[in-house]
């Protein structure tokens, strides 16, 4: 019943949402006849008078201090993510009360529990018989350099997924989705890394544009991601994240299996070798694939020139029973390395501690997203909890690497792992 009433809700706020973007947009259009202006002025009234007001949420921490506040805050807004704290602020498993809520913070059947357990039985060979005590943790991704291997992870619909719609947040502010955005980028951005602006599958054209903006605020030091829509529609939205600066963009290909969720006219479709070729022949930036969990078709981006891949089973919320990712990500850079590709190899699901970033570069990974932690960040402490979040990963980052006799994050030898102990 719980999942029945979350996936109601989704329906019914994206439905809203495209009503509301849809007049948005007869108004921006047809501003030159005033009589179809008087229609569409008459339809945003209509919806305007239909909406509630905010709730408010009792209990925030209005200037939070710390990510335990953060960790407070994002309790108060969202439904369906309980904001453990099993092994520390921000910590998640997998094994708490979320359950298996998709849409929402819960996975499918393993797959996300999976991803947290792989990073767990890895384990760091300790060694401080060194000279390593100010290691560097810089690196260049696509032409841009990062303050540490980290970007956010790729994620989006908080208002509708998360349980957040038309609720206050902590400042005392109406939680949307460009808010949400904003904390996601910009803290990332002061933290000297990227953060993502998200493409729901139900969002209008106008949505994503207004997302742009903010992607265009930060000249360079944002980026966009793109649902494996149709072709069309990809390059409609590929001109936009140009236009907005953006210097390089992903497509999460592993979204396509959610059609059935996607509004009438929205579709999301698998992609093979030929589309993927299209995609980079069309686009001026680098094309990102996420979701690549097979060799094969890790090759396949290889040879249709993408930027770079991100190794993902997308939370593992789309399909019971995947392999972790950290299981595929070894032979996945095994083989691409062998033939030659250059490609940077990224990897997300499952990462909460800077050891575990440590982990991922040891097993062939340039860089990782991190998903869950920073969204419950952007929810939680908005901007600053973002960098909160941020250097909390670099702290530990950089005293995993002093600990294991690391000095560049851009040469991490695989020795410095075991496995299952």
């Amino acid at each position: 019943m719980h999942n029945n009433k979350l996936n109601a809700d989704r329906r019914e706020f994206l439905t809203k949402g495209a009503l509301l973007a849809a007049t948005a947009g007869s108004l921006a259009i047809s501003a030159s006849s005033s009589v179809h202006a008087a229609e569409s002025a008459t339809i945003a009234a209509a919806a305007a008078s239909q909406a509630e007001p905010p709730k408010a949420v009792t209990g925030y921490v209005k200037q939070p201090k710390s990510l335990k506040d953060v960790l407070n805050n994002a309790r108060k807004i969202m439904d369906t993510c309980a904001a453990c704290d099993m092994a520390g602020a921000g910590r998640c498993n997998g094994k708490g009360p979320c359950g298996e809520t998709v849409p929402g913070m819960g996975g499918k059947r393993q797959s996300f529990v999976r991803n947290i357990e792989a990073f767990e039985a890895m384990s760091l060979n300790m060694r401080t018989v060194h000279t390593v005590s100010q290691p560097n943790t810089e690196v260049e991704l696509l032409g841009v350099k990062l303050a540490m291997p980290i970007l956010t992870g790729i994620t989006g619909g908080l208002t509708y997924n998360m349980g957040a719609a038309n609720k206050l947040a902590f400042d005392g502010e109406v939680m949307t989705e460009e808010k949400y955005a904003r904390g996601i980028i910009e803290g990332a951005a002061n933290a000297g890394c990227l953060g993502w602006a998200a493409d729901g599958i139900g969002d209008p054209l106008a949505t994503y544009q207004r997302r742009m903006t903010v992607v265009q605020e930060f000249k360079g030091r944002a980026i966009a991601q793109i649902k494996p829509r149709t072709q069309q529609e990809i390059f409609e939205r590929i001109d936009i994240v140009q236009a907005a600066g953006a210097p390089f963009f992903a497509i999460d290909v592993d979204s396509a299996g959610r059609a059935a969720r996607a509004l009438p006219g929205k579709t999301v479709e698998p992609k093979d070798l030929k589309k993927l070729k299209q995609i980079v022949n069309y686009a001026k930036i680098p094309f990102i694939a996420k979701g690549i969990m097979t060799v094969d078709e890790a090759l396949m981006c290889a040879e249709a020139g993408c930027g770079a891949i991100i190794v993902s089973n997308h939370g593992g919320r789309v399909l019971s029973s995947t392999p972790a990712t950290m299981h595929v990500l070894p032979a996945i850079v095994k083989a691409v390395r062998d033939r030659g590709y250059s490609m940077p190899i990224l990897v997300d699901g499952g990462v909460r501690d800077g050891g575990d970033v440590l982990k991922a570069l040891a097993s062939g990974a340039q860089a990782v997203l991190v998903g869950r932690p920073m969204l419950r960040a952007s929810l939680g402490g908005g901007v600053k909890g973002v960098e909160m979040q941020f250097k909390r990963f670099h702290t530990e980052l950089v005293s995993s690497m002093v600990l294991t006799g690391v000095a560049d994050v851009n040469k991490v030898d695989p020795a410095i792992l075991t496995q299952g102990v």
